[in-house]
């Protein structure tokens, strides 16, 4: 997605606020750490302090104002804080090639949204979505926090000691009632983390 999407709807919808990504101590509160397989059942609040290197916080649910062309669909902003606990390991995370899905299909115009979505859905491997027991759309891109000019900037992985949101994009009925969303990182091997969401959980403008 475009920074007009990823940063000004995304996160001015959500409620941003720079402050909220200001350090590693974001995320003091521990649901679970160390390297555990498994980790399910992360609710909204809910602070994985440290998982294989990872500290993680699903911060907020959000309704997107841009629905699909498709009736009856609407589109979900997801926001997972994130922090990079390594010091030397780089952490490859949601779609790739950026740059090349946005040139191809840039946003605005709006009609571009959905091509945009569907480009970063494919290229977007480690994330799965089920909703209501079916299959649903999603995209991840990562955007990281740079303190000292306290601004954000689309990346395709989290650097070392990095802080930033993974920020997930997507399609659901617009009746729905349970979303999972399943993290498979590249780089740990047999091991997830499983974010569920209510639609209680939405914020809606």
């Amino acid at each position: 997605m475009s920074n007009k999407i990823s940063r000004r709807a995304f996160l001015k919808c959500a409620g941003f606020s720079v402050a909220a990504v200001g350090s590693a101590a974001m995320l003091s509160g521990c649901k679970s750490k160390g390297g555990s397989t498994v980790v399910d059942n992360i609710k909204v609040g809910d602070t994985v302090k440290n998982w294989n290197g990872l500290g993680v916080q699903l911060t907020s649910v959000f309704h997107l104002t841009q629905d699909p062309a498709q009736e009856g669909y609407e589109y979900l902003g997801v926001r997972v804080t994130a922090v990079n606990r390594t010091k030397d390991q780089t952490f490859v995370i949601g779609a790739q090639g950026i740059d090349a899905i946005n040139a191809a299909y840039p946003v605005p115009p709006l009609s571009n949204v959905d091509a945009n979505f569907q480009a970063m859905a494919a290229a977007t491997p480690d994330f799965t979505a089920s909703c209501d027991g079916q299959g649903a759309a999603i995209s991840a891109t990562v955007s990281l926090y740079n303190s000292n000019s306290q601004s954000f900037s689309d990346s395709e992985s989290l650097p070392p000691q990095g802080t930033g949101y993974i920020v997930l994009m997507l399609m659901v009925p617009k009746d729905w009632k349970e979303l999972q969303v399943t993290y498979t990182p590249s780089f740990v091997s047999d091991k997830s983390l499983t974010f569920v969401m209510k639609a209680a959980d939405v914020l809606r403008a």
